[in-house]
């Protein structure tokens, strides 16, 4: 084993050269980490988006479905709404705000399109839906369809009989 004095990057640590060339190997990091950062924010712009999350439950006093969509930081002109009598689709565009003069440290929000479709076993009231969209959480309210239930008798045929 090598002792302090012997070994060369222990050695030189304490000359003047050491220095710059910390200084650098520090503006080298840096670059790189900025170079990681934007490469980064560019990854989420081309890439396929986010699916946003999202809570469903039924209201039984109601007799809705709600479904809560989590999009903090839109604004409700970026958010588009599809409801059919059994889905519901959320879709959209997070932008990304980075800009000149920035170094991120992190980027862990999602960028991009977005889209979130939800399916149900139900009919649901397309008219009669209603969305809100306040906080950051977008929640739509979905009543289901009234049907009556009927009662039909069904003719049973025989082999290949028409």
């Amino acid at each position: 084993m090598k002792t302090a004095s012997e070994s060369p990057i222990l050695r030189g640590s304490c000359r003047k050269e050491s220095f710059v060339d910390r200084d650098k190997l520090h503006r080298e990091v840096l670059r790189t980490f900025d170079n990681a950062c934007i490469s980064r924010s560019a990854q989420y712009s081309s890439r396929a988006g986010f699916v946003p999350l999202a809570d469903v439950y039924f209201e039984e006093e109601s007799r809705q479905l709600v479904v809560r969509f989590e999009l903090p930081g839109l604004t409700r002109e970026v958010i588009q709404l599809e409801v059919e009598p059994r889905k519901v689709v959320v879709h959209g565009r997070r932008s990304f705000s980075g800009g000149d003069g920035r170094v991120y440290q992190q980027v862990e929000m999602d960028y991009g399109d977005f889209e979130r479709h939800i399916r149900f076993a139900v009919d649901i009231d397309v008219d009669a839906t209603e969305a809100t969209y306040e906080a950051g959480i977008l929640e739509v309210r979905l009543p289901l369809v009234a049907d009556e239930p009927r009662k039909q008798r069904i003719e049973i045929r025989i082999g290949g009989e028409s």
